[in-house]
This record gives C-alpha cells, structure tokens and sequence, in this order.
C-alpha cells in the first residue's frame, strides 16, 4: 500500500486519479483545506482516522481470499 498523496493542484479532476483495475480513496479534509489520494487493497477495508477533526491516518485491513 502507499502512503497517502495530498492532492496539491485542487484543479484535478476525477479523471485524472481513475486508473484502470484500480481502486482509488479520495480523503478531503475541509478543517485543513487539503485533499488526499491513497490505494485501497484488493481485498480488505481501508480505514479513514482523524484526530480532534482533523485527517490524521488510513489504515489498511487485507486480507486474502482462498477460492474453494
């Protein structure tokens, strides 16, 4: 997983983050006038934290899925 982007150009469109066989998370923290942009896993969940409203952290959960 790579650590969260901040999105410095607010000009960037949706397009411009969408890759193909990607799943992307787009955070906007409106307290800090920033935007990120982080990879979501495969298989798992991605976690937004914050702190005293304030974006602070993601945390990824993977897992792997066993075909049967």
């Amino acid at each position: 997983m790579n650590q969260p982007t901040e999105i410095k150009d607010f000009a960037t469109t949706i397009d411009q983050n969408l890759e193909r066989g990607k799943v992307r998370v787009i955070v906007i923290d409106g307290n800090e006038g920033t935007a990120h942009v982080t990879d979501a896993p495969e298989h798992g969940k991605t976690i937004i934290q914050t702190a005293k409203g304030h974006f602070a952290r993601v945390d990824h959960e993977i897992g792997f899925k066993i075909k049967k």
